[in-house]
């Protein structure tokens, strides 16, 4: 039996990078495997990321995570209402106060010295590792868990899928370097002298050797060899990597046993771009986005003041 969605998700998959391939033979069948296999994957993935993590003013104090992933509890609304996704989201679904969505954010630490009370004295100038994030930004907004996960699903899916083309393409400015080379080596066989000529002509040899290759590659069934060795492994390109510590609220790393510090676990997403994404899960309740025009009226006002 077919899996539901997959001749659309093949025809998705292809028009992203190559229309063409719809003309070799076997269409569309020889690219069911592949196809199938990253979707399948992209829809586990999506179904394994934390959450929903309820983001509230409350839930600043009272649970950890929470607190960890924002430097004050007044940048929660900002955090969230300053993302595109989010603002487009409100403008189709005015009437909602409930959303989902994916929140990614970029984890940093370092070294820094601080205060720390020890017993009844407090000590200065204490080395301190600290934890802090950045770049929050929230995408696949929706009114249910279910349709969030199913937009981070085909979100991934889009990615494996760019990393194919992406693949042709490398393969394709490889081509192209080598014909520019093998343009400079026949100049420079013309002008070669009886000493010179020989190595000249062998360099031509096997830069010719090299371009029959790749315009063998080049070849639209071979791009059938580039989706099976992307969307066949695609672990190896897209994954989720956990990890866990212990925080204060300062955002301090502790070590285990430590009173100060509450274990937290942080998923990292690895392979969906070249930044690293810390990724969560999200649902915000009595939600609303601040107009730009009264956001730009605020900012103009503390400027004056």
């Amino acid at each position: 039996m077919e899996m539901p969605g997959l001749a659309s998700a093949t025809e998705r998959a292809v028009n992203r990078v190559e229309p063409h391939l719809k003309q070799i033979g076997g269409y569309p069948k020889v690219f069911h495997k592949p196809i199938v296999s990253a979707l399948e994957y992209s829809r586990s993935l999506a179904a394994i990321i934390p959450g929903p993590v309820e983001i509230s003013r409350a839930a600043y104090v009272q649970v950890p995570l929470v607190h960890a992933l924002f430097p004050s509890v007044d940048f929660i609304h900002e955090g969230l209402c300053s993302s595109l996704a989010m603002r487009d989201f409100h403008m189709q679904n005015p009437a909602s106060r409930e959303v989902y969505a994916l929140m990614g954010m970029r984890r940093w630490e370092k070294n820094t010295v601080g205060m720390e009370l020890h017993g009844q004295v407090l000590r200065r100038d204490v080395l301190q590792h600290v934890v802090y994030f950045t770049n929050h930004t929230l995408e696949n907004p929706s009114t249910s868990i279910e349709e969030t996960r199913e937009m981070i699903a085909w979100s991934f899916f889009d990615k494996l899928i760019d990393l194919v083309a992406k693949r042709i393409e490398t393969r394709k400015q490889e081509k192209s370097d080598l014909l520019r080379e093998k343009d400079r080596l026949m100049a420079c066989l013309h002008e070669a002298n009886d000493l010179t000529r020989p190595a000249l002509a062998e360099e031509v040899d096997n830069m010719l050797s090299k371009i029959q290759k790749h315009i063998a590659l080049s070849d639209l069934p071979h791009y059938l060899h580039d989706f099976e060795a992307v969307l066949l492994n695609p672990d190896q390109h897209l994954r989720l990597e956990r990890t866990s510590m212990y925080l204060d609220d300062m955002g301090v790393r502790r070590e285990p046993g430590e009173a100060a510090g509450k274990p937290v676990e942080f998923d990292d997403l690895i392979g969906f771009d070249r930044r690293q994404w810390t990724v969560t899960l999200v649902h915000c309740s009595d939600f609303h986005v601040e107009p730009y025009a009264d956001r730009l009226e605020a900012a103009y006002r503390r400027l004056c003041i």
